[in-house]
């Protein structure tokens, strides 16, 4: 696919940075006496999504010649982990000895069950021989980040002023050859509430010519096609605004709509870009782990984005013809456990009336009455003494319902209750004749 803008438009040199400008002096000062060889305290970056923390420690590893190691929350698991890898790098210079920076991304997804990874940072973080930065997202709401926050200096990232943002899209705009109105970018500037990677997506995929009314319907969602339309769209498309707009006018949920992406990846694509697909789709899997983890809900754009625009553009050669889509399998596969559950249920209700016990014992003791039922000959007793369904006695056989052995089971049992109630009104009767 093209080249994202957010890859093709990360800042060169600090002078490229856009927002924060206090933090970015304050950031050179603390390098600034690393390389004169004055310890100083790790930098805690922390703030909203897009607005450069990360980036920013990479521009500062540049300009010092550092050489930049990091790690993120999903590195840091255990503590024997951490010591052998990012202790040998904290203590350690390059080989022309340079400074290192360490880069720990993300240090507020370390989780309740990561064994000693917290302690354990905290200790190279004291006894460390070169420069540490920690990114976050949010650093007061989580216990786990407390005696961090002491050990590190924390800088808030503000948002970055929509002006700025609109500025900076401008130029990538006019270098691009992207027609635009004025007020066009400012409004985009604005929406992106100070997430600049955010917006450099957002003006990608609205194509050559940006319009404000483009602006004002970009995230509005008028559901007007069906999902087979809507995934056409996806996997023949040819260019980004052209996707974007097919999956803004879906009517289908978004994570309905995901998981019709990920089973026609297959089914739509052939050899390598069948692997570059799936690529995008795992990039865009891993923001939603962040999401779930941390309810950063400011992450959604990335996942759409790189799981539908990326997955359609990954392609390198053109499908001709159709190739029909499949209903996901892991929903079918779930909807078809559900029902079968339910049966499970109610037959174990039924179980639990005539056996008094529990629900519970009674689906314990299903595989007893499974066996059972092998003795043919008292099958249809059994459906009549417990009231089966047919549908319930077909999940106890393990078929279904419309076989003709389940049709030919309950014939027989409708027969013997049949007889069952005329010997009785019989012995009824003669029992009153008498």
């Amino acid at each position: 696919m093209s080249q994202l803008f957010t890859d093709k438009y990360f800042p060169k040199t600090i002078e490229e940075f856009i927002g924060n400008s206090e933090i970015v002096e304050n950031a050179l000062n603390w390098a600034e006496k690393w390389e004169s060889g004055i310890k100083q305290k790790p930098l805690l970056f922390y703030g909203n999504s897009g607005n450069g923390k990360t980036t920013l420690a990479y521009l500062i590893a540049k300009k010092n010649d550092w050489q930049i190691f990091e790690m993120n929350s999903s590195d840091l698991r255990d503590k024997e982990n951490i010591e052998k890898i990012m202790g040998v790098a904290s203590q350690n210079s390059t080989l022309f000895s340079k400074k290192r920076l360490i880069l720990i991304d993300e240090i507020d997804g370390l989780q309740a069950q990561d064994r000693g990874g917290a302690s354990a940072i905290m200790t190279i973080i004291k006894n460390s021989n070169n420069p540490i930065i920690l990114t976050a997202n949010e650093v007061y709401s989580d216990k786990k980040l407390v005696p961090l926050r002491s050990l590190a200096e924390l800088i808030e990232f503000k948002k970055i002023n929509y002006l700025s943002i609109a500025k900076k899209l401008k130029e990538i705009a006019t270098i691009e050859n992207i027609e635009f109105e004025e007020d066009s970018l400012k409004l985009l500037g604005k929406n992106s509430e100070g997430d600049f990677r955010g917006a450099l997506l957002d003006l990608q995929s609205l194509g050559k010519n940006v319009t404000t009314k483009d602006i004002e319907g970009l995230f509005a969602r008028s559901k007007k096609e069906k999902i087979f339309s809507i995934m056409t769209k996806i996997f023949k498309g040819k260019t980004i605004k052209e996707i974007n707009e097919a999956i803004n006018n879906s009517e289908t949920s978004s994570d309905l709509l995901l998981s019709w992406v990920d089973e026609n990846i297959p089914r739509q694509y052939e050899g390598e870009d069948i692997a570059k697909a799936y690529e995008y789709f795992s990039k865009s899997d891993i923001y939603n782990g962040r999401i779930y983890k941390r309810q950063h809900y400011g992450f959604l754009k990335y996942v759409y984005f790189l799981s539908t625009v990326g997955v359609g553009l990954s392609k390198e050669k053109v499908y001709s013809g159709w190739r029909p889509f499949q209903f996901p399998s892991l929903i079918s596969s779930l909807s078809t456990n559900s029902a079968k559950r339910k049966v499970k249920k109610e037959i174990a209700k039924k179980i639990s009336k005539k056996t008094h016990c529990s629900e519970k014992q009674a689906i314990k003791d299903l595989p007893l009455i499974e066996l059972y039922l092998t003795e043919k000959e008292k099958m249809s007793d059994y459906i009549n003494y417990f009231e089966f369904s047919e549908e319930e006695m077909a999940y106890l056989l393990n078929t279904k319902k419309d076989t003709k052995k389940v049709e030919i089971l309950f014939k027989d049992a409708k027969e013997k209750k049949e007889q069952i109630i005329i010997e009785k009104m019989s012995k009824h009767k003669q029992t009153t004749l008498f």
